[in-house]
């Protein structure tokens, strides 16, 4: 693109009222004036302790992408420009198309034990990598490179194009939707078509929808609301509320795993977990969109945000069915969860009703084992 057609282009995608942008929602086609499919073109900038950019690796992922567009991740302590970068000489090769972006993943299990973990620890490939494209030292930088007048929040995951050197979007609903739509296919060797793994079948879209917008509001969101709480009746409402929409999902798991169970039979648990899901029997976004929540309940929410009224693994023995089943049999769940950043990130970065920031040593396993 000439920068001339860019600006032309930035000059267009600003608010009408000449204000200030506060989001990006472009998308990725092939008809698109600017943002059309590539390989390598587009990178994403995110967090592994982040839920909401753990959603979108988990779908880049599962669609077979990892090879198309790379990754960069940030530091686990936001800084006072929120998320940062390493600082570092060390050249990423092909690390940024690895499942973690090549940060070394704790699927061991091993993030019992935080000794020596100083604010500011910066391992290059343990803690974070570096901005390998402009060396940029946090998320604010690539905000304001890609729109020196954007006044929103620097959130990630951030979606962004090599090639002009802005944002496509920054909305992990929408990334989810755009890595789902089959734009990137033709440029995979062995590409994850929607016939074998479509997150979001168009004739379940408005279902998808409705019960998103659901888990964004009681749940995504809910731990949230129960941390924030400025009185301890409203912690008290807040908790209940959460635990109550908890309820609600273990309702409607363990109808589907009866279900199930009556159609493939009690001692073919294989069968049965191949499609234990929330939707249809398949992996849809909604599934993403509650993992990324649920697998964080345990091991930082549980302790950290005084969620401790129930815990996953020992009073939700269905929603605990289907969270091991999707971290141990299926590598996009699993090689993307890092329970060291994601620990370390909320221990460390929320600190307001625990300012000491002391990292919990429990659970003892992230994650238990599926029998």
């Amino acid at each position: 693109m000439k920068p001339t057609d860019l600006n032309l282009f930035k000059q267009a995608t600003k608010n009408i009222d000449i204000m200030a942008r506060t989001s990006f929602n472009e998308t990725i086609s092939k008809t698109h004036p600017v943002y059309q499919p590539e390989k390598g073109r587009y990178w994403i900038y995110g967090g592994l302790g982040c839920p909401f950019t753990h959603r979108v690796l988990i779908s880049r992922s599962i669609k077979g992408l990892n090879s198309v567009i790379g990754l960069t991740v940030a530091h686990w302590l936001m800084g006072p420009s929120g998320w940062r970068f390493i600082q570092s000489d060390q050249k990423l090769t092909d690390e940024p198309y690895r499942y973690d972006g090549g940060v070394t993943s704790t699927e061991n299990d091993n993030s019992s034990s935080f000794k020596g973990f100083a604010e500011d620890i910066e391992r290059v490939f343990i803690d974070g990598v570096n901005d390998p494209h402009y060396n940029t030292r946090s998320v604010k930088e690539l905000y304001k490179k890609s729109d020196p007048e954007y006044a929103g929040g620097f959130s990630v995951p951030i979606l962004w194009d090599l090639k002009t050197q802005t944002i496509v979007n920054n909305d992990s609903g929408e990334i989810i939707r755009m890595l789902n739509s089959g734009v990137f296919d033709e440029l995979v060797e062995n590409p994850v078509t929607k016939d074998q793994i479509d997150l979001a079948p168009e004739d379940l879209i408005p279902q998808l929808d409705e019960y998103n917008k659901w888990l964004q509001v009681n749940i995504n969101t809910g731990v949230y609301k129960v941390n924030n709480a400025t009185t301890q009746e409203a912690y008290e409402e807040q908790s209940n509320d959460l635990f109550n929409s908890f309820d609600e999902i273990e309702t409607k798991l363990n109808k589907i795993y009866d279900d199930l169970k009556d159609k493939f039979g009690e001692d073919d648990k294989k069968s049965i977990l191949s499609k234990f899901f929330l939707f249809n029997g398949q992996i849809t976004d909604s599934d993403i969109r509650l993992y990324a929540t649920m697998i964080r309940f345990d091991t930082a929410y549980y302790e950290h945000f005084n969620c401790n009224y129930k815990s996953i693994r020992h009073d939700y023995p269905f929603l605990h069915l289907w969270l091991q089943n999707l971290y141990w049999n299926y590598d996009a769940f699993k090689l993307t969860t890092n329970f060291e950043h994601i620990k370390l990130f909320y221990y460390k970065s929320f600190t307001k009703n625990k300012p000491k920031g002391f990292v919990a040593l429990g659970p003892k396993l992230d994650m238990l084992p599926l029998d």
